[in-house]
């Protein structure tokens, strides 16, 4: 069977597992759904990655993206002699494993933080599905220049103090879900404070005390693993935060 024939059959045979997929309405924004651009001929599998177990590392082979389909994984930065760093969080919805695209292979590691799955887009597949599906390129080089966007924030973040960076974390965790359709004022945390603590270069126990203050402040609480935003304008306040 030729490619022409190939990509038509895939199309017949898994257009409609993605779009009954409970994901679809939320998945990568921007690229299925308001585009009519489906990735149901691209998506070859789903995989589930348990928890603390590695979706691809550092060095690996490029050859696949992938979309989160349920859990969370923390993508981790090697450093010379050193632990790990978190990266960077990915949740339903986002692209994982784009650090491949330049040159190959995985320039970071992509651990489960919980039971995980995606659906597994072979490169190969992409490249054919682009060229029938133009507006598919346009929106995963928006989600490419998205994550782009929040990599250089993370960096500016570095300088803020840590009321504000705790806050603006929880604030995009708030506009991710909203993007979704989902609830911006009630949702899970599924990365452990140890990790947030690295990722914003903070210690620890800072997180639990930025928790208790703005807990007493009433602008938040969080039980378990469930945030609770009671006052959005006061977190906006507090992200702008300069002591």
């Amino acid at each position: 069977m030729g490619s022409e024939q190939q990509f038509v059959h895939l199309e017949q045979t898994e257009s409609a597992r993605c779009n009954l997929c409970a994901l679809h309405a939320v998945c990568l924004p921007g690229i299925v759904g308001a585009m009519n651009s489906s990735l149901g001929p691209v998506v070859a599998d789903d995989i589930t990655t348990p928890k603390g177990q590695f979706l691809y590392t550092s060095g690996d082979r490029a050859t696949n993206l992938f979309v989160v389909k349920s859990g969370a994984f923390k993508i981790m930065t090697p450093l010379c002699g050193q632990d790990a760093h978190v990266s960077g969080f990915r949740l339903p919805g986002d692209l994982v494993g784009a650090c491949g695209l330049a040159c190959g292979q995985y320039a970071f590691t992509a651990q489960a933080l919980d039971r995980s799955t995606v659906c597994r887009l072979p490169m190969d597949r992409l490249r054919d599905a682009t060229l029938r599906q133009p507006m598919l390129i346009q929106g995963l080089m928006q989600a490419l220049s998205n994550q782009a966007a929040q990599a250089q924030r993370q960096i500016t973040r570095t300088n803020l103090p840590a009321l504000a960076r705790f806050a603006i974390f929880i604030k995009d965790l708030s506009g991710h879900h909203k993007k979704r359709s989902l609830s911006a004022k009630e949702f899970e945390l599924p990365m452990p404070r140890t990790d947030i603590a690295d990722f914003l270069a903070l210690a620890p126990e800072t997180i639990s005390r930025l928790i208790a203050t703005l807990t007493s402040k009433g602008i938040l609480s969080i039980e378990g693993k469930t945030v609770h935003i009671h006052n959005m304008d006061a977190l906006e306040t507090a992200c702008e935060s300069l002591s």
